[in-house]
């Protein structure tokens, strides 16, 4: 690979070596850490170096144009998006369709993302500015899934962190903070102030470095301290709602979970408002859908509350269980869901269902849940994408990625409720008609509800916190997307 390094691009950075008006930002890990090569060594979550063809609005209701100027459907499997013609990249190099193509395929060679739908071979320069982008079928959700940041523009021949974005890395060291400055040449406002990232693994860490003044702002802060945080003068403490959801997913093809009655029966007896305020500290949304109420098809307001004790025994009472103990899996690095999952099992004793609570770990956790080796699992699922479609398939569909170990080996699957389930899904991921899609959507949701197969607890707010002196930044639902530009001390 050709090295298009940082020589070149330290022309085009605003000049400045001191740290006045610098804003150190502590991330949950460092943003060189892990295999990030095919864009610089640097993730694309979070950062400000690279940018995509399109862009999720705050609000997530929308895709809008951003290194795109618009786009077009050619066919049910031909796209043309229009590039810019007026940005540069870090090395000085123009943008193009056929630049844009070529990063493009270079990071879907080195990292296939299924569910877009695209391969290395997908793009096609129609002339300078045009991109012809093919699937490999019908992907409506095209212009949303290209907003992923692991679908942003880096030059296909740097080693370094060569993009379109407001600001450029200084340098690159694995397991070190990077400093991001200005990049003058950006072809919208060249932001001032000059940024340095960091990674804290432990959250508890990451709030006493901001009450001590050691960083400027940090993300992903414990809910649980949120109170005391917020009533520190010298701190701006905010929340936002994720596209994200806390939910128990219940096997429908285990032995005992396969009674329907008994299922309804795990549904109605939990209480998503308790255990929000109780356990979360009021941090987060009491859920009613497997998907956040942020997500523009989630049918959190058609759906009920089902929160009742009595339905709960009443069900109990109908259904073939016999006193056999449940296996409830958390993932061990979660400590939120161990309280909530004990919080479960005491409601569940209340009517006679047992529970037996198992920690699994990290590395493990989704093995045993997609290989239908629990009766209940504790998963927190949501999207860093435009568009969340693919969720619905991943998590429902027989062949969906939770499901298809079991579907292929067993016949059975983990949480889908069959073929009618997934035609709905495969009609809702299909469709060009907005409309057609949300009802389709919001028709799968009331299905998977109605047979008993997850249990929504919370849809997940994320704990921001900035040293009083520093404006912004302007808060986004996916926190991987937050706009540094709007950062000022």
């Amino acid at each position: 690979m050709a090295g298009v390094g940082f020589a070149s691009i330290a022309g085009c950075l605003t000049a400045g070596d001191s740290t006045e008006g610098t804003i150190r930002i502590s991330l949950a890990s460092e943003p060189t850490d892990g295999d990030w090569g095919e864009y610089g060594g640097v993730v694309p979550y979070y950062t400000p170096f690279h940018e995509t063809l399109t862009a999720s609005p705050p609000d997530l209701q929308s895709v809008e144009p951003r290194l795109a100027t618009g786009w077009e459907v050619v066919d049910e499997t031909t796209w043309h998006f229009t590039i810019r013609d007026d940005v540069t990249l870090h090395d000085g190099s123009e943008l193009t369709a056929s630049l844009a193509g070529d990063a493009l395929s270079a990071i879907l060679e080195a990292r296939p993302i299924g569910f877009t739908r695209l391969t290395p071979d997908s793009f096609t320069a129609v002339d300078e500015y045009v991109l012809e982008i093919e699937t490999t079928q019908p992907e409506p959700a095209t212009p949303g899934n290209l907003a992923h940041p692991l679908l942003s523009i880096q030059h296909p021949d740097a080693d370094d962190p060569v993009g379109t974005g407001p600001y450029a890395a200084e340098s690159v060291t694995s397991g070190e903070p990077v400093e991001a400055v200005g990049f003058d040449d950006y072809w919208r406002a060249v932001p001032e102030t000059q940024l340095i990232f960091e990674g804290v693994s432990d959250p508890q860490t990451r709030s006493l470095r901001l009450e001590s003044g050691e960083t400027d702002v940090a993300l992903d802060l414990p809910r649980g301290s949120y109170g005391e945080l917020a009533r520190n003068d010298d701190l701006k403490i905010r929340t936002e709602t994720e596209p994200r959801t806390g939910m128990v997913m219940v096997n429908r093809y285990r032995e005992v979970t396969s009674d329907p009655d008994l299922r309804k029966a795990l549904q109605y007896a939990v209480d998503q408002r308790e255990l929000v305020e109780e356990v979360l500290d009021g941090i987060g949304e009491p859920a009613r859908s497997p998907f956040s109420n942020v997500i523009p098809w989630s049918a959190h307001d058609e759906l009920p509350e089902y929160t009742d004790m009595d339905q709960a025994r009443a069900l109990l009472e109908t259904s073939e269980y016999d006193g056999e103990e449940l296996r409830f899996i958390i993932d061990g690095n979660q400590s939120e869901q161990q309280l909530i999952a004990q919080e479960m099992q005491r409601r569940y004793n209340e009517i006679g269902i047992e529970i037996a609570i198992e920690q699994v770990e990290s590395a493990a956790f989704f093995g045993e849940y997609t290989g239908g080796e629990a009766d209940l699992a504790f998963v927190e699922l949501g999207s860093i994408n435009g568009a969340a479609d693919y969720l619905v398939y991943v998590m429902y569909h027989s062949e969906g990625g939770d499901n298809v170990g079991q579907y292929e080996s067993e016949g059975t699957g983990v949480v889908n409720p069959g073929e009618e389930v997934d035609e709905l899904i495969e009609q809702g991921d299909t469709a060009f008609d907005e409309d057609v899609k949300h009802e389709a959507y919001r028709e799968v949701q009331q299905r998977v509800m109605d047979d008993g197969v997850t249990i929504p607890v919370y849809y997940k707010d994320y704990v921001i916190g900035t040293d009083a002196d520093v404006d912004g930044p302007d808060l986004h639902a996916i926190p991987h997307m937050t706009d540094w530009t709007t950062l000022s001390k």
